[in-house]
């Protein structure tokens, strides 16, 4: 049985408009956004005309889309990741909870978050992280994922944002 944090289906940039249809073309920008759906998180591109709403969505940025001899670029603006994992916070749904966790372990390792202080507690154990920048503090509660669990996720998170996470 597949668990539970492995069943996002999202893909990559997609060639046409979630709203339109209209093709994508080489260079053109994009808008994408990760939309929280009861069958899980999904990854929604749309051509600028298209521009949706970004109120109802958990993260959103812009992109181009490469041209066929572009290097592949791995580079995702941190704002973007933060502001992810920022609208993450609170949610009960144990995917929500993992990516969650996930994100502060990559936030970590970008050093825009510091680690301060790991807290047990019966309810579950708990990070507790500054933010460099705002000097907030985060609570990010520990799901005790295992090293493939987190490969798992972290696999995803690549995906879902289009870039390669490196080990």
């Amino acid at each position: 049985m597949v668990p539970p944090y492995m069943e996002w289906d999202i893909g990559n940039t997609a060639l046409v408009c979630a709203s339109c249809g209209k093709s994508f073309g080489e260079g053109q920008p994009i808008f994408s956004v990760l939309c929280d759906e009861p069958e899980g998180m999904a990854r929604r591109d749309y051509c600028p005309d298209c521009r949706p709403p970004v109120g109802d969505t958990l993260g959103f940025w812009q992109t181009r889309i490469p041209a066929r001899d572009d290097p592949v670029k791995r580079f995702v603006d941190d704002e973007v990741i933060m502001d992810l994992f920022r609208r993450l916070e609170g949610h009960s749904d144990p995917r929500k909870r993992n990516f969650r966790y996930v994100l502060s372990l990559l936030l970590m390792r970008k050093k825009t978050l510091k680690f301060v202080e790991f807290k047990r507690a019966d309810d579950g154990d708990r990070l507790l992280l500054s933010d460099r920048v705002s000097d907030a503090t985060h609570v990010v509660m520990d799901p005790n994922l295992t090293e493939e669990e987190i490969r798992q996720v972290t696999d995803e998170i690549g995906q879902i944002l289009n870039f390669k996470v490196s080990a």
